[in-house]
């Protein structure tokens, strides 16, 4: 049990009306990913925090922390940072290759609802952890 309640509709629609972005590549959820490097067309990528789990806003060191935590587990990986926007409000994230139920796996020991699947011709898609 992770404690995490579901994600309510309102956290769900801002999910999807977010913008992510890392390095070159831009998306939004239903939409193909752009500026994918060649590096990446092969891969899988996955976006992904730690920050205000299970949709609960925390204070800007513990996601500092959080977000340093998850660093490490990333260490061996290929990832960049980036962010995830909604109007005023963004939130850091790491852009990683990696299989997603891997990041599943990770993102769930980080108590997250979500974490948005890329793939290159392939419409980006959220997948909720619970």
């Amino acid at each position: 049990m992770t404690g995490i309640l579901p994600a309510t509709n309102k956290i769900r629609s801002n999910y999807i009306k977010s913008i992510y972005q890392a390095g070159t590549v831009k998306i939004r959820i239903g939409h193909y990913p752009l500026n994918l490097p060649k590096r990446y067309k092969s891969e899988k990528l996955v976006m992904m925090s730690a920050c205000n789990p299970g949709g609960r806003i925390k204070a800007k060191g513990w996601n500092k922390r959080m977000m340093q935590k998850l660093s490490l587990y990333l260490s061996g990986y290929d990832y960049r940072k980036g962010t995830g926007t909604l109007r005023n409000f963004s939130e850091p994230l790491f852009m990683v290759v990696m299989d997603p139920r891997k990041a599943i796996v990770l993102a769930r020991k980080f108590r997250q609802n979500a974490i948005v699947v890329i793939q290159d011709q392939r419409l980006s898609r959220l997948v909720f952890l619970n």
